[in-house]
């Protein structure tokens, strides 16, 4: 059995890119396809929210809420889907891969409701600290900068603490959060080192590959400009179509990657500390 190494866990996601890179090639297409099925859903039910409405400002109001609501709900649920499905690939490898890993099951189901229950647990004590530090602000200045710095000390350290919980969850059938809390006692230094290199790490590729795609989307303009195109941009899809859809393209394909190298340190640290807490 190998003792946990932080640095080791950080790196774990580069070796699951390749060792499994045709399944992750396969996240990356179903990302993409997905959002695609997002997109024309959404421009359907915009119809319908218009054709429902009397004036044309509540009609732009009624559409872009509805539209909103359905990208942003359906890409939440992309990413939940390909994380259960990387959790089911490192954690079950026994199990039958079926369409690379995809699945919707009450191993699903009890991800998300965890999900939920983090969020939950993290926006009322963020909620709860805002209070207590502007309270403590109007003792002064210095009374509100350490009470936010406390206030973000607890939070990161809260969130190591249930940073296992995923993988427990996936591994035990269970919530994971007793899990979690169980096997980061005393690793909080380790694990935080390992998520910090792992997020240097994915910067690192970050970076790169996005002057790539902004090196990409200028060929693709015949190099008459090298600024990349801002998807937030409403402007840019008629301006430079080719290379709007084209980043468009590109960052819903890396989503999955960016995924693997983030979440992979998570399960490989649960892995090892779950079996030295066996051992």
């Amino acid at each position: 059995m190998n003792a946990f190494s932080a640095s080791d866990a950080a790196l774990e996601g580069f070796q699951v890119l390749r060792r499994h890179w045709r399944v992750v090639l396969g996240w990356c297409l179903f990302t993409v396809l997905s959002f695609v099925g997002l997109v024309v859903l959404a421009f359907i039910a915009i119809a319908f929210a218009t054709l429902a409405a009397t004036t044309r400002d509540q009609a732009g109001a009624l559409g872009g809420a509805v539209g909103g609501v359905i990208l942003g709900l359906g890409g939440v649920a992309i990413q939940w889907l390909v994380l259960a499905a990387l959790y089911r690939m490192v954690l079950r490898p026994a199990e039958p891969p079926g369409t690379y890993y995809l699945r919707i099951s009450k191993d699903e189901g009890r991800l998300f409701g965890l999900w939920v229950v983090i969020l939950i647990l993290f926006s009322c004590l963020i909620t709860a600290g805002y209070l207590v530090v502007q309270g403590l602000a109007q003792f002064g200045g210095i009374a509100g900068g350490v009470g936010t710095l406390l206030l973000v000390a607890f939070v990161l350290w809260l969130a190591i603490r249930l940073s296992l919980a995923g993988p427990a969850n996936f591994a035990t059938s269970r919530f994971g959060l007793a899990d979690s809390w169980r096997l980061t006692r005393g690793r909080f230094w380790a694990l935080l080192g390992m998520a910090l290199l792992a997020g240097c790490l994915l910067a690192l590729i970050a970076v790169v590959l996005f002057v790539l795609v902004a090196v990409l989307q200028a060929a693709i303009g015949g190099f008459r400009t090298l600024a990349p195109v801002s998807l937030s941009d409403p402007q840019a899809l008629a301006q430079r179509p080719g290379a709007y859809v084209f980043g468009l393209i590109a960052e819903l394909a890396i989503g999955p990657v960016y995924l693997v190298i983030c979440q992979t340190p998570f399960l490989a640290a649960y892995q090892t500390l779950s079996a030295e807490a066996q051992a």
